[in-house]
């Protein structure tokens, strides 16, 4: 008899090292599924099979199952907040200003601070982008997109930092000025440790993928690697509920304040 989606799910969590338990099922279970029809696979057993013996097929997995869609200035008016209220307070009270953005997906979003902090002319910053999909990674690295990526980048920022690929007039090859600026690593949030002494984590359009659970933990650890002052940065859709719980403070639309 085929083993359950269940059965695979628990299994599958120990191939690939991490805790799809973590992210609401019915979406695990139909992007798992989408990708088995796109390689004819006829049941979870053989998609256990391959996860175990063929390493292209688990890459191919991680990249269909991990979230990769984002944009320049996703949500251009919270971008506008960050811009003018609250990165030249975070700069006015830190000699030296670390930022992460986990996960990163396709690099549009730590290249889009990048950007901001550039053209504003600020000194002694670090950009951390994490992501659980290599494949996303290399893609973010390349710093490499098309124009549905790039509609909300003010014009005179394109103009300066973004130059037609020769090799497709679709694509758009962001500055080696601004790729240097942003360092990538590959991270699974729910199960790795932090690093400490944030002073702005954007982590946005993520918990909407995520069991309530893993959402109160993540809460939990992205409040306790926050400096006292520092800002977390969520997606337009996405609430804490009950902040103070966390020891943080809602300032403005997705932006709450370690206490």
């Amino acid at each position: 008899m085929p083993i359950t989606f269940n059965d695979f799910k628990d299994t599958a969590s120990d191939i690939l090292n991490i805790n799809l338990s973590g992210y609401k099922l019915k979406r695990v279970q139909r992007r798992t599924e989408s990708l088995m029809r796109r390689h004819n696979i006829a049941d979870y057993d053989e998609c256990l099979r391959l996860l175990k013996n063929d390493p292209s097929f688990k890459e191919a997995y991680l990249s269909h199952f991990t979230i990769n869609t984002s944009e320049f200035y996703r949500n251009p008016e919270n971008f506008r907040y960050l811009e003018d209220k609250l990165l030249p307070e975070i700069f006015k009270n830190n000699s030296s200003v670390k930022i992460w953005s986990a996960p990163c997906s396709n690099g549009s979003e730590p290249y889009t601070l990048a950007l901001i902090l550039s053209e504003s002319n600020y000194k002694k910053y670090q950009i951390l982008a994490s992501d659980l999909d290599p494949d996303i990674l290399n893609t973010a690295k390349a710093g490499v997109y098309g124009s549905n990526s790039l509609e909300n980048v003010p014009t005179g920022v394109f103009d300066k930092y973004f130059t037609l690929d020769q090799n497709s007039n679709k694509k758009y090859i962001l500055s080696e000025k601004i790729k240097k600026q942003v360092a990538f690593e590959k991270m699974d949030l729910i199960n790795d440790p932090f690093l400490k002494g944030w002073d702005l984590i954007l982590s946005r359009n993520f918990f909407i993928y995520l069991t309530n659970e893993i959402k109160d933990m993540l809460c939990h650890k992205f409040s306790s690697v926050l400096k006292p002052g520092g800002y977390l940065f969520l997606g337009n859709t996405e609430f804490i509920f009950n902040p103070q719980k966390y020891g943080l403070e809602k300032v403005y639309s997705s932006f709450y304040r370690k206490l």
